[in-house]
């Protein structure tokens, strides 16, 4: 850690991209900390983990894959100010291992769409069974994240929010106090308008995806990479209660 602190290089240029190693799944125990199960598989790139639950005698694992790491160079500042298009794509991908020692890992692809900064129903279905995925997602080939996009991972279908020159920011899932489905709630994001150079909070209807309302600021607000909702109830003055 020290050397790579006084190298004096962007934290990433530590890391190099070896795909003939392929990608591994590592079980640990949170008692003991050890490794009960390792599963391998075809190198990927990931950024971001949806949701992993038990099923059967296996874990399914579900991240936003890329078939390499070209999307880390792809997001440089001075490439994005350039306008060079982005190629590199993830997609909402399945992996299914087994608990065992040196296991294979399958994988399959739940929907052909592009998907970033992935949001579930965490308060109800982190690391459970869960059916809807909401991100942002790219509309137009080569260009930044651009909409919003809703994945059913048990159809594959896909629904998507847009408009014409604006660029939105993770879509945050409050649930409905009263919620009785999963999608049951709105989804909070705070997206970029270029044509008028400020930023709105955009709420949708997370189950549609039609808008419920937006609140526009005075000025533009920079891209984040997460946030969360907590309801003003559950908040004192000093912190979250």
């Amino acid at each position: 850690a020290l050397d790579l602190k006084l190298s004096g290089k962007p934290f990433i240029q530590n890391y190099r991209w070896e795909p003939e190693r392929g990608l591994r799944f590592h079980v640990v125990d949170k008692e003991s900390g050890e490794i009960v199960a390792t599963a391998r598989g075809e190198a990927a790139f990931a950024f971001h983990h949806v949701n992993a639950f038990e099923d059967g005698d296996g874990i399914v694992i579900d991240m936003i894959a890329y078939s390499d790491a070209r999307i880390i160079e792809e997001l440089y500042l001075a490439r994005l100010r350039a306008g060079t298009p982005i190629d590199a794509t993830g997609t909402l991908t399945r992996f299914r291992m087994t608990l065992g020692a040196d296991v294979d890992v399958t994988r399959e692809t739940l929907a052909p769409v592009s998907l970033e900064l992935p949001r579930i129903n965490y308060e109800a279905h982190a690391g459970k069974p869960y059916r809807y995925v909401w991100g942002t997602g790219i509309r137009s080939p080569g260009d930044f994240l651009d909409s919003i996009v809703k994945v059913d991972t048990k159809t594959g279908d896909v629904a998507r929010w847009y408009e014409d020159g604006v660029y939105p920011g993770e879509p945050v899932f409050v649930p409905a106090p009263s919620a009785k489905a999963e999608d049951d709630g709105v989804l909070l994001s705070v997206v970029l308008d270029i044509k008028k150079d400020v930023s709105f909070l955009l709420v949708l209807d997370a189950s549609s995806l039609t808008e419920k309302a937006r609140a526009e600021a005075p000025h533009a607000i920079p891209f984040h990479f997460h946030g969360n909702y907590f309801a003003s109830a559950n908040v004192s003055k000093g912190g979250r209660e």
